[in-house]
């Protein structure tokens, strides 16, 4: 390589010339270069501003003679016009006769043929001789004074001290340049001298012969002359520029020859210089040796990276940075490629002098002689551990779970396509274990997402204690995990890990110093019966997952065959729901609610009801946990809402006067939103806000955040009711609803049914019916099929009864019906 680089400077003569050298030849040129440069400017410079300055004052004086000459004319004028004693001239509305000269005895007469005539003196004659002389030439002039006769002739500022100066003996003339209506004027004043022709038209003003009786002003507009000079001067700009770029470029050609040329003269010397310096402050370490391998030299950075003076290797072999890290294998390779290519480049693992051992980026490259033969060999290496350290690292966060230090998404499809090309290739079983937490998602918002992440951190724990070393546990995502097992001989040994897991999750869990209670729903797909890649596995095990949970949760499943029907079932149906949401194909059925004190009809409850086009009627049973998934269930509320709050407004109209309770999923209270949206609903159909309950089921209350109930309290704030359905499955205390702004408890139908055989469930509605009516809150049992229910439950006092010894859900068609025709007791009407 030393050679190659060589021979390449040769050729290139002044690109290889070392800074230094380069830097103070450059600055030696330069430095005279910009000398030459400096003082052709300054001659040049010198030149133009002298022929400026020149052609300025030819300017001025062409200006100052046009004025001259003016004034002389003027001056030539008046004289002769005074010589004469004046012209007359026919009066006109341009020469009417002078009120200036109406002391003057002949100002006006008459002529021998009649005319009348009047007197213009050399004054008047001048002045309007110089108005249409102005107009022409664009000269103007005129005579003033400080004493006149005309006000025409009064002297501005400028003009009256220029005439007391003239008064004074001060001045002959005065000039200036300065601006008339806003363009450049050259004005020259000259005293007028009173002679004895003016006498006959001042002689009244007191001036004597001789004295300065005013003066007489030229003004010469210089934009000609301007514009003229400004010509010149651009000429004098372009040339003067032409002639020192010439200049310019001739000093630069001057120069570069005059660089090359010592440039050349100092690259032999430098060459040497050079290459010793880049040795010793190269930021690789170096070494150089002879064809057998022995230390010739080591630059200070060797000494830096490895710890060994030059005393300490020269002379020495390479060996001693040598780890144990390679064999002998990969030194073989590596020097085969070096004789091969005459180079090397790789990582490779070094020991310092101490003894710690560091990752290298090493390039070895042999330097022939003139006849072809290795003269050195040129060793150089970088300390790349903290680089090598950071891309472990950058792999590890793209492969494993931040939050877990699990295998993420991407190592789990890596690590299950492994398990399965290793299970194909050797005849053996595998599982795939899919898990998803039940009840995460309530701790997660109810406890915050900080108790969630120890929540997830907890499951991974317990999860490893679960498996083998040899075992997979990943983190999809959420509260998604995975484990794949290698190797198993049964189905059994994947049972045997689910329920190891699942009972491993059911013991609480302690977060922020509560007891936290969850599980997982587990579904299990095997290789090779359910899949033969790691995608079919994947979802064959989501898909028993699934299954799992709606089974009832905290189990597993096996995936079966039968499993994919009723997932295809599934999708059909979400698909089918999602455009019955956008369709709006649900309508509403009413189950009417009945006071017990005076057996009237006091209100309905709305349900919902879906008549798919193929699928036929599909129960709220299917459908509403599916739309809860889906986050449709909001949307099917409110459409509920609406349709619901429109037929109780009809009804109203038509005198009935009925509530209308409208079951919410605890969802919608965790919306912000759901308060501006049921004031919408009611401002759209007009149907009074305290004839609409809203009914939240027990189990959602229980773990009610503050934010929602917060929601509940804006609720409330609208005059809108709000009661608690299925009361008494979800174990809450009764002392929790004084913190809730509820008005209604609904009796879940389980306690209802046995109340006339079993006196537990009878205590039990007896205690419910006392503590809600001491807490102001109304009763309402659902669920009531016989007279025996409906007897206990009025001795009991409870307010309201719905159940089918009422009636049955029904249409709003036959809802009215019932309330105008039907009897109003026990009448059922199927719905």
């Amino acid at each position: 390589m030393a050679a190659a680089s060589s021979d390449q400077r040769s050729d290139d003569g002044i690109g290889a010339l070392p800074a230094t050298e380069g830097r103070r030849i450059m600055d030696m040129v330069i430095r005279y270069g910009a000398g030459a440069v400096l003082l052709w400017t300054v001659l040049l410079g010198l030149s133009l501003w002298w022929n400026i300055g020149h052609q300025k004052d030819t300017t001025f004086e062409l200006a100052l003679n046009t004025a001259r000459s003016a004034f002389n004319k003027d001056l030539a004028y008046r004289r002769w016009a005074s010589g004469h004693g004046g012209v007359y001239v026919e009066p006109s509305e341009k020469t009417p006769p002078s009120p200036w000269m109406s002391h003057l005895p002949d100002r006006d007469i008459v002529a021998n043929d009649g005319r009348l005539l009047t007197l213009m003196n050399p004054a008047y004659m001048l002045r309007e001789m110089m108005a249409d002389y102005g107009e022409d030439y664009g000269i103007k002039g005129r005579i003033v004074g400080i004493v006149y006769l005309n006000p025409n002739n009064e002297a501005d500022a400028w003009e009256a001290e220029a005439i007391r100066q003239f008064s004074a003996g001060r001045l002959k003339e005065k000039l200036e340049v300065s601006a008339l209506d806003g363009k450049p004027y050259l004005r020259l004043i000259k005293p007028f001298i009173m002679e004895e022709s003016c006498q006959k038209c001042h002689g009244h003003l007191g001036f004597p012969n001789g004295s300065v009786r005013g003066a007489v002003g030229v003004s010469v507009p210089m934009e000609p002359y301007l514009e003229v000079e400004a010509q010149t001067i651009r000429a004098l700009a372009v040339s003067h520029g032409g002639f020192w770029l010439v200049g310019v470029l001739g000093i630069g050609l001057i120069g570069r020859r005059t660089a090359r040329r010592l440039k050349e003269k100092a690259l032999a010397d430098e060459e040497t210089r050079l290459a010793a310096h880049v040795f010793r402050n190269a930021m690789e370490a170096t070494i150089i040796t002879d064809p057998r391998g022995r230390i010739l030299r080591i630059n200070p950075m060797f000494t830096e990276l490895t710890g060994y003076g030059e005393a300490e290797v020269v002379g020495g072999n390479p060996r001693i940075i040598r780890s144990d890290h390679h064999d002998a294998d990969f030194y073989k390779e590596m020097w085969q490629a070096i004789y091969r290519d005459g180079r090397w480049q790789g990582e490779i693992w070094n020991r310092r002098k101490d003894g710690r051992v560091f990752v290298a980026w090493e390039s070895i490259v042999a330097v022939y002689d003139a006849a072809g033969a290795i003269r050195y060999f040129i060793g150089s290496f970088s300390d790349i551990t903290e680089q090598v350290e950071a891309q472990r690292h950058i792999l590890r966060l793209a492969h494993y779970d931040v939050l877990t230090d699990l295998p993420n998404r991407v190592l789990f499809q890596d690590r299950l396509e492994r398990a399965v090309v290793h299970a194909l290739r050797h005849d053996r079983q595998a599982a795939l274990l899919f898990l998803d937490l039940d009840g995460f998602k309530k701790v997660n918002d109810t406890m915050g997402h900080r108790a969630g992440d120890e929540l997830l951190k907890e499951v991974a724990v317990r999860l490893r204690g679960c498996v083998r070393m040899t075992d997979t546990i990943a983190r999809l995502g959420g509260d998604e995990f995975t484990v794949i097992l290698d190797e198993i001989s049964s189905a059994g040994d994947a049972a045997l890990v689910a329920e190891k897991i699942l009972a491993a999750l059911r013991a609480p869990i302690a977060i922020e110093g509560r007891e936290v209670f969850i599980g997982t729903s587990i579904g299990i797909s095997l290789f090779p019966d359910d899949g033969r890649s790691g995608d079919e596995l994947l979802k064959q095990a989501d898909t028993a997952m699934y299954q799992a949970k709606a089974a009832g949760k905290g189990r597993f499943n096996f995936y079966s065959a039968e499993m994919t029907k009723r997932e295809e079932h599934r999708l059909e149906l979400e698909m089918a729901l999602r455009q019955a949401v956008e369709e709006e194909q649900f309508h509403v059925h009413y189950q009417p609610k009945k006071n017990l004190a005076d057996d009237r009809i006091t209100g309905f409850e709305a349900l919902v009801r879906w008549q798919h086009p193929s699928l036929g009627m599909i129960s709220p049973l299917d459908f509403i946990p599916l739309a809860e998934e889906m986050h449709l269930v909001d949307r099917i509320d409110l459409l509920v809402m609406r349709q619901a709050c429109r037929q109780g407004r009809i009804w109203l109209d038509q005198g009935h006067d009925v509530t209308m309770a409208v079951n919410l999923s605890g969802v919608n209270f965790s919306v912000d939103a759901l308060p501006d949206q049921v004031r919408r609903v009611l401002e759209d159909t007009g149907f009074p806000a305290d004839h609409l309950e809203l009914e939240i089921t027990e189990s959602f209350v229980i773990d009610l955040a503050v934010d929602q109930r917060e929601v509940m309290q804006r609720l409330r704030a609208l005059g809108v009711m709000l009661a608690i359905d299925d009361f008494g499955t979800g174990y809450s205390s009764l002392s929790y609803l004084k913190r809730l702004p509820v008005n209604t408890l609904k009796i879940d139908r389980s306690f209802v049914r046995d109340i006339a055989r079993d006196s537990r469930d009878m205590m039990l509605v007896s205690s419910i019916i006392g503590i809600a009516h001491s807490l102001g809150l109304k009763v309402v049992a659902e669920g009531i099929e016989d007279l025996d229910q409906l007897s206990i439950l009025g001795t009991q006092e409870c307010d309201e009864i719905q159940g089918y010894y009422i009636a049955k859900p029904m249409s709003a068609e036959l809802a009215g019906i019932f309330m105008t025709g039907a009897p109003a007791s026990h009448a059922v009407i199927p719905g």
